[in-house]
């Protein structure tokens, strides 16, 4: 199965068990990452190792790409938004190799943690992804009934994707399709608690 360039955790509970991969836990998984490598130094996200297309952070559910689900975030940019510094990933889930829903989102550091700001599901701009990309491996393969994982899942191998700024909004776009996804930034404060990863993945400050 081939993944994103970069960090890629497998989520598995003691004695085997699988755990869910939700965006939560994904977001998680960042944070854990940052205080595990850099003592909370988000800094540590723009050094990424970088071996193929797309930088970025994984979470995945089990090994079989079958019948995992993935999440991948391909990090776009380390930008100033609306004079703050934040991370912005496009966030893909997949699902059995298939993509099944796609986030953009913005992590800013500060001392006190982490803040993250998501968009919603955003059904327009997901469908005019898929349809791109169920067009393109119907022209590649066309004696094939399903598409293999490079068309199929997020991100493809040959996309393509724009980061644009404009004061407190935020939009990433698939240059190939015309799909983009737009986040709105909060200027008065952050609209969630800041949270802090420790040894227990996650936890709320008080």
């Amino acid at each position: 199965m081939k993944t994103i360039a970069g960090i890629i955790i497998l989520l598995l509970m003691a004695g085997g068990c699988q755990k869910r991969v939700t965006l939560d836990s994904w977001k998680q998984s960042v944070e854990h990452y940052v205080w595990s490598e850099a003592n909370g130094d988000a800094s540590v996200l723009r050094d990424l190792p970088t071996s193929s297309v797309h930088k970025g952070f994984s979470v995945i559910s089990e090994n079989s790409p079958h019948q995992a689900t993935d999440i991948h975030g391909v990090l776009l940019g380390h930008r100033q938004i609306a004079g703050q510094n934040f991370f912005v990933f496009l966030v893909g889930v997949n699902q059995k190799q298939k993509v099944s829903d796609i986030r953009l989102a913005a992590m800013q550091p500060s001392p006190e943690g982490f803040v993250w700001h998501m968009t919603r599901k955003n059904s327009e701009s997901f469908t005019a992804y898929r349809n791109f990309k169920d067009a393109a491996w119907r022209a590649l393969f066309p004696d094939r009934q399903n598409p293999p994982w490079s068309h199929s899942g997020f991100p493809g191998e040959g996309d393509q994707f724009k980061l644009s700024i404009a004061g407190s909004r935020v939009t990433a776009t698939h240059q190939q399709s015309g799909a983009n996804w737009t986040l709105e930034v909060p200027q008065d404060g952050p609209t969630t608690r800041p949270t802090v990863a420790g040894s227990n993945w996650s936890r709320q400050l008080e």
